[in-house]
């Protein structure tokens, strides 16, 4: 049988190329392990976590309930739906449980349960019911609160350095948390009018055909996102790997950042200069990029190609038209 592409009890069933599980007469098990390793490669390790997360909760609730995981029964799969929501679950994760339970089935062989009408009468209502905009959206920084922040960092130790780097790079190039952590001293290309980063691979470039971004250097010197990556580099040293790595007291070390700490770091980096932290989260980097740039009257294909949007409509409905709101309103023209 085939490699697992998820882990846990499913893993045991899930058969990508047989819908028995046999690889046909001729081929070897070396052309299984290859077939499975680029069937696991068709989704990034950080989506087959997610997946398998999802998946297990699955598991685990149909196993409290009596009801077959494998097929899903689409009646279950409301049931489940419905709690979910009750429970405060957001439209986006009922979403991706119905993703991922279809991706099981799929993988199995088996019929798809939420292509049942029952599910989608059920999912179309959950809509109405409890909405299905984002509700917790990343506030977006701007330039003051950014200012705030690094004016409360202790720049002379060496996680100061490294989080003020961290934190202006990131404004400033529009950076997904992802594409943050996972550069490399071989990606940043230095240029007189400032830095140009080697984007190997995205959430919206699985297949790493790759990106350059360009970052200028800052107006002032206490912000100039070129002049803190060099301090930081300086003391990181050149040795080949991540640009931001993990630090343990006051040792450096060469081990990368998992994708979790630039938002933990800028939430508390916040909180510490005196902002409300609720809504702070790594995107609000990015998205402060795209507001702020809105704001100053930065065209939106210049903000675009900075942050690399494929759907030019969520950069304006999620990032422009929020903030823009209060400077184009017809309401204050009315004369009340």
């Amino acid at each position: 049988m085939m490699s697992p592409a998820l882990p846990g009890t499913a893993s045991t069933l899930v058969r990508p190329i047989h819908p028995v599980g046999i690889m046909p007469q001729g081929l070897t098990d070396t052309d299984g392990e290859r077939i499975a390793a680029a069937i696991a490669a068709a989704r990034t390790e950080s989506t087959r976590r997610v997946y398998a997360g999802v998946w297990s909760r699955w598991e685990r609730w149909c196993a409290s309930r009596g009801v077959a995981v494998l097929p899903s029964d689409p009646l279950a799969v409301c049931a489940y739906l419905t709690e979910q929501a009750a429970d405060g679950r957001a439209m986006g994760t009922l979403d991706l449980i119905c993703t991922v339970i279809r991706h099981v089935h799929r993988m199995c062989d088996l019929h798809n349960p939420t292509d049942a009408l029952a599910v989608h009468q059920v999912r179309r209502g959950l809509r109405r019911t409890y909405g299905s905009a984002p509700r917790r959206l990343a506030r977006p920084l701007s330039v003051e609160e950014i200012r705030q922040i690094i004016d409360g960092i202790d720049r002379a130790t060496p996680i100061g350095i490294r989080d003020a780097a961290m934190i202006l790079l990131g404004y400033v190039s529009a950076l997904r948390r992802s594409e943050l952590v996972a550069l490399t001293l071989g990606d940043i290309e230095d240029k007189p009018a400032g830095l140009m980063l080697h984007i190997r691979r995205s959430k919206t470039d699985p297949e790493g055909h790759g990106a350059v971004v360009g970052v200028a250097h800052g107006q002032r010197a206490a912000t100039d996102p070129v002049a803190a990556l060099n301090a930081w580099r300086d003391i990181r040293g050149a040795a080949p790997g991540p640009v931001f790595t993990r630090i343990w007291g006051s040792t450096i070390s060469l081990q990368p950042l998992t994708g979790h700490v630039p938002a933990r770091m800028l939430r508390a980096r916040a909180e510490a200069a005196g902002l409300d932290g609720t809504r702070i989260t790594a995107h609000s980097m990015r998205a402060g990029h795209a507001t702020t740039a809105a704001l100053a009257g930065v065209s939106l294909d210049r903000i675009a190609a900075q942050t690399r949007h494929k759907d030019i409509g969520v950069l304006v409905n999620r990032y422009i038209r929020p903030v823009l709101a209060l400077e184009n309103t017809s309401s204050k023209d009315l004369g009340l």
